[in-house]
């Protein structure tokens, strides 16, 4: 099993995997929709995206997008989604592509790397906070949705 940087040579087995994990949030599915969002994403360099791989399989992916702390005048990374196909699941595919993230943000010099994930999702929890995730319990997030 190899983690690696996904390249627009891999968009076409990548959009499959993520309209995989669109549908596990719920969403109806839409190879195209989700090859056009993931191709927009490389070619305005928005993110940063790892792909884990097993036999020439993708069996899971990391996207990281940019952002910024003005107080600190540094970078951070947001790690927006995180999805391993369910037969690999339990076998620590999650846990490399995190490392990777992890290791590739050291490297920008990125202040930390912060991620939203459900109040039911338990396991992803236990998960992060074994990687050294911090739950943050001084601010509280809100949304306001325009669509």
């Amino acid at each position: 099993m190899i983690v690696r940087r996904a390249t627009l040579e891999d968009l076409h087995p990548l959009a499959v995997l993520f309209d995989e994990y669109r549908q596990f949030y719920g969403a109806s599915s839409n190879i195209n929709l989700s090859y056009q969002f993931l191709k927009q994403r490389f070619e305005n360099q928005e993110s940063v995206i790892f792909i884990h791989i097993k036999d020439d399989v993708f069996t899971g992916f990391i996207l990281l997008y940019l952002g910024f702390s003005s107080v600190a005048c540094s970078i951070y990374y947001i790690l927006d989604d995180v999805y391993v196909t369910p037969t690999f699941r339990r076998q620590g595919s999650a846990k490399q592509l995190i490392d990777t993230a992890i290791l590739f943000a050291r490297h920008e010099n990125a202040l930390r790397i912060s991620l939203e994930t459900q109040k039911t999702n338990y396991q992803s929890h236990k998960l992060y906070e074994q990687m050294g995730f911090v739950k943050d319990d001084e601010f509280k997030i809100y949304h306001c949705f325009l669509k």
